[in-house]
C-alpha cells in the first residue's frame, strides 16, 4: 500500500475512535439506576419548574406536533401516566389525540429503554440526564379516523441535590429549548396508511420547514391552514385576535 495512503488511511481512523471515545465520555449509562424513579411527572403533570434563578413554574406545557408530508397540526394530551406496577421501565399512557375536528381516545405504553446521566452540567448545582423511549399507543379502534401510533421519545431531566428527578428546564430561556421530542409513525387501522407523527414541548423534531423559527416556534405561513391559522393569530394577530386565540389554543378539548 502507498505510504501516504496507509498514513491517511491511519489518520481518519484515529481520529474516528478519539471522536468516538469523546462522546463516550461525556455521559454514563444511568439505565439500572433510573428505575429507582418515578418519570411519569417528566410527562404529565400540572406545574413544571423554570430554573433561571427566580423560583418560577409555569404550567406544564401541552405538546404541539405535526401528522403527514403535509404538516397538518397534530394535537396530543396525556391524560395519565402511570408506571407499570410489573416493570418500571414501562409507564401506562391514557390520553387523547386530535386533527382537525376528528379526536380519537388512546392507551399506551412508554418504556425506558436507555438513560445516560451527562458529566457535564450546564448549571453545576444539578446533574442532567437523557432517556430515550419507546412509544406505543392504540387510538380506539371504534373511532373514525383512528390507528396505532409507534416512535421514539427523548426526554431530558436533571437530579437536585437531594437527588430528586425532575424535568429538564435548564436552559429553558435559551434559543431552541425543547423537552419530549418524539418521533413516531401513525398508521391508519382501517387503510394501513402511514404518516410521520412527531411531537414535542415547546418545539417540534425534525418538522422539515414547517417550523422556521430561531429561538421560537414560527410556523411558515404556507403551512397556516393545515391546522396552524389560531396557533400563529396568538403571536401575529391583533390584540382581539391574540386573546381570542389564546383562550381557543387554552381550551382543553380533549374533556
Amino acid at each position: 500500500m502507498n505510504l501516504i495512503l496507509k498514513s491517511l488511511i491511519l489518520f481518519v481512523l484515529t481520529g474516528y475512535s478519539c471522536n468516538l471515545f469523546a462522546q463516550e465520555t461525556q455521559s454514563f449509562n444511568y439505565y439500572n439506576s433510573i428505575k429507582a424513579f418515578n418519570l411519569s411527572k417528566l410527562w404529565r403533570d400540572t406545574k413544571i419548574h423554570v430554573v433561571d434563578g427566580d423560583a418560577s413554574s409555569i404550567d406544564f406545557p401541552e405538546p404541539i406536533g405535526f401528522i403527514g408530508s403535509n404538516y397538518e397540526r397534530f394535537y396530543i394530551h396525556y391524560i395519565s401516566v402511570l408506571r407499570d406496577e410489573a416493570n418500571p421501565y414501562c409507564y401506562i399512557v391514557k390520553g387523547k389525540t386530535k386533527v382537525k375536528d376528528n379526536i380519537c381516545s388512546f392507551t399506551g405504553m412508554i418504556t425506558v429503554v436507555n438513560a445516560k446521566l451527562l458529566k457535564q452540567s450546564d448549571d453545576p448545582r444539578y446533574k442532567q440526564g437523557e432517556l430515550t423511549c419507546k412509544v406505543d399507543f392504540r387510538e380506539d379502534s371504534t373511532q373514525s379516523g383512528s390507528g396505532r401510533i409507534q416512535g421514539t421519545l427523548t426526554t431530558n431531566f436533571y437530579l437536585d441535590k437531594k437527588h430528586t428527578i425532575h424535568y429538564d428546564t435548564i436552559d429553558a430561556v435559551g434559543d431552541g429549548y425543547a423537552n419530549n421530542q418524539c418521533e413516531a409513525i401513525w398508521t391508519s387501522y382501517k387503510t394501513h396508511q402511514r404518516k410521520v407523527c412527531n411531537w414535542g414541548d415547546f418545539r417540534m423534531p425534525n418538522c422539515g420547514d414547517l417550523d422556521q423559527g430561531a429561538g421560537d416556534v414560527s410556523i411558515n405561513e404556507k403551512y397556516l391552514h393545515n391546522g396552524w391559522d389560531n396557533f400563529v393569530k396568538v403571536y401575529r394577530g391583533n390584540k382581539k385576535e391574540s386573546q381570542k386565540a389564546l383562550a381557543e389554543e387554552n381550551r382543553k378539548w380533549w374533556k
